[in-house]
């Protein structure tokens, strides 16, 4: 359902939720100095609307950007994919991990890591056209895995569903997602 000029507030409050999420823009995501002040109280806003005492404030990590993209923010990390993900993961250390607001984060960005260096996955299938999006299939399916694996504290490996274009990517897929739970940096 999609409701039009709906508030964050009234979203925070309309449940008892157990989990809230938040994230960097893609572009500004390994970029320490993106994540000042307004961070902690955005983060302090957010825990002030909760109904639930119990809700886990948690980040999500997002990924580098495919060698072949069209987003401007590329240039930040000079155009390369792996300087993108390490700058990812130090503002995630120094920023997130660092502050004591925030009580865990999903590696959606380690597990799309961790798929590229398989030599079995083309470069196009984790991203969409424009480099930066994940693919509504391979791409998505593991992003959805990292969410699953995190929440629920399982092994993605024995789950049945599966869209069919990652049937050949199955095996990668489940080791870089069990691989980014258990050592999300």
């Amino acid at each position: 359902k999609t409701t039009s000029s709906y508030k964050m507030s009234t979203a925070l409050k309309a449940r008892s939720w157990d989990y809230v999420s938040m994230q960097q823009n893609s572009g500004n995501s390994g970029l320490e100095s993106t994540y000042n002040s307004n961070l902690t109280n955005l983060i302090t806003y957010v825990k002030g609307k909760l109904t639930n005492s119990k809700t886990k404030l948690v980040w999500h990590m997002t990924w580098a950007y495919d060698e072949v993209n069209q987003n401007s923010g590329y240039a930040n990390y000079n155009n390369d994919q792996f300087t993108m993900y390490r700058s990812i993961l130090d503002a995630v250390n120094s920023k997130i991990l660092s502050n004591g607001l925030i009580d865990g984060v999903i590696p959606s960005g380690t597990s799309i890591q961790n798929m590229r260096t398989s030599t079995k996955v083309a470069p196009a299938a984790l991203c969409e056209g424009d480099g930066y999006h994940l693919s509504a299939n391979v791409g998505d399916y593991i992003a959805a895995l990292t969410w699953y694996a995190y929440l629920s504290g399982d092994d993605v490996s024995g789950l049945a569903y599966q869209p069919d274009a990652v049937d050949a990517y199955r095996d990668d897929i489940n080791a870089s997602v069990n691989g980014a739970i258990a050592d999300p940096y």
